[in-house]
C-alpha cells in the first residue's frame, strides 16, 4: 500500500501543470485524433506484483521465485499530423524487483520497449455522436533482456507489429468504447523463439457522475495469444487466454485558459485465466495524467 500510496501522490504533481480536453478510459484505446498542430503529454504510472504463474490454466508458485513485482512509467507523446490522424509514441521507464526461492532480492531498471502508433480517424458523427478509427504500432525491442530472467526483464526481446479497429458511441451522459487489435510477434533471435500471435478485444463505458467533475470509468478486457514456436516448433506450454475487468474514476474539473486537468486512477483484475503465464498479477494499478497544448 505504501507502493499505492506513492502513486497517487506523483499522479497528483504531474498534473499540477494541467490536463487533457478529453479523458478516455486506459486499457481500451479510443478513436479520437488530436487537432492538426497539437501536442498531447501523457504520464501513466503502473504497478503490479506477482507471487504465481498460470500453469495448464491453474495457479501455482510464481516460477521464477518467491514473488515479483513491476513499476512502470509510461511517457506518451501524442502530436496531430491533421485533424483525422495523430501519432504518438510510447516511452517506457521500468523498474523490476524479484525475490529468489533462495532469498535473494534482485532489482533492475531503465528503458522498456519504445512502441510508435499511428490513428487515422475515418467516421466522426456529432449528430449521432459516433466515431471510428483505424490504428497502425510498433512495439521496437529496446529494452534490456539478454541474461536476465524475465521478472527482471525491460523488453520481451522481439519486435512486434499491430493492427486495430476503434469505436465510440456517445448516448446521454455514457460514453461507450470498443477495440479490437492483432499484434503479430517477432523472433526474439538469441533463443529463436516466436511468441504466439495476440488478440485482443476491448469494450468500455464512461459514465459522468452528476454534475460535477468526475466520471465512472468500467473496462472489459480480452486477450489470447496462441502457442509459440522454436526452432520452427510449436511449444506446447505456451498460450493463453485472459479476461480482465477494469474499474475507477476520472477527475475533470471545469475548463480554464483553455486547459482542463485531468487526473484517473483504475484497478485492473483478471477474472479468467486460461493457457501458461510466467508471471501472473494479483491486480494492476494504474494512475494517470495529461496535457494538450
Amino acid at each position: 500500500m505504501r507502493t499505492l500510496r506513492r502513486l497517487i501522490i506523483a499522479a497528483a504533481l504531474v498534473t499540477r501543470f494541467a490536463g487533457a480536453a478529453q479523458a478516455t478510459p486506459f486499457f481500451t484505446q479510443d478513436p479520437r485524433t488530436l487537432p492538426q498542430g497539437m501536442w498531447r503529454v501523457e504520464e501513466h504510472l503502473l504497478f503490479s506484483e506477482f507471487d504465481e504463474s498460470l500453469v495448464d490454466g491453474q495457479e501455482v508458485p510464481l516460477l521464477g521465485g518467491r514473488e515479483a513485482s513491476s513499476f512502470t512509467a509510461n511517457t506518451r507523446i501524442r502530436y496531430g499530423v491533421r485533424d483525422d490522424l495523430t501519432m504518438f509514441v510510447d516511452i517506457p521507464y521500468a523498474r523490476k524487483r524479484l525475490v529468489a526461492s533462495d532469498g535473494v532480492t534482485r532489482t533492475n531498471d531503465g528503458l522498456g520497449d519504445l512502441f510508435v502508433l499511428a490513428k487515422y480517424r475515418f467516421h466522426d458523427n456529432r449528430q449521432t455522436k459516433t466515431r471510428a478509427a483505424v490504428a497502425a504500432a510498433t512495439k521496437l525491442n529496446t529494452g534490456e533482456y539478454r541474461g536476465l530472467p524475465p521478472e527482471l526483464a525491460l523488453g520481451t526481446g522481439q519486435a512486434n507489429w499491430l493492427l486495430a479497429g476503434l469505436a465510440e458511441k456517445q448516448v446521454g451522459r455514457t460514453t461507450y468504447y470498443g477495440s479490437a487489435s492483432h499484434v503479430w510477434t517477432g523472433t526474439r533471435y538469441d533463443t529463436n523463439l516466436n511468441p504466439g500471435q495476440v488478440m485482443n478485444l476491448n469494450i468500455a463505458a464512461e459514465h459522468l457522475l452528476g454534475s460535477g467533475p468526475w466520471a465512472a470509468v468500467a473496462e472489459i478486457n480480452y486477450s489470447h495469444q496462441g502457442r509459440s514456436l522454436q526452432n520452427g516448433q510449436r511449444v506446447e506450454a505456451s498460450g493463453s487466454t485472459l479476461v480482465n475487468l477494469a474499474s475507477g474514476f476520472q477527475y475533470r474539473p471545469r475548463p480554464k485558459a483553455r486547459r482542463t486537468l485531468v487526473i484517473e486512477a483504475e484497478i485492473q483484475v483478471p477474472v479468467s485465466k486460461e493457457g501458461y503465464v510466467r508471471t501472473l498479477p494479483e491486480a494492476v494499478f494504474y494512475l494517470g495524467a495529461y496535457a494538450i497544448f
